[in-house]
């Protein structure tokens, strides 16, 4: 049963950590575009979390 749960966990983890990134990113830059003051904060943080995950994915498309 815990295998089981692992496995589902580990799966769901591998599958689906670009999806998570890059939403996280664009998530992270709308709220940068909102709050001026600290845009470069989001910004920055946003872009390395998609960068990350276009980086994710290519390396599984190998």
């Amino acid at each position: 049963m815990i295998k089981n749960f692992t496995k589902l966990i580990n799966g769901i983890w591998q599958n689906l950590l670009g999806v998570i990134l890059f939403i996280s990113g664009i998530a992270l830059i709308d709220i940068g575009a909102f709050y001026f003051n600290f845009i470069v904060g989001f910004i920055v943080t946003g872009i390395t979390l998609v960068i990350m995950a276009v980086i994710l994915d290519k390396e599984r498309r190998e």
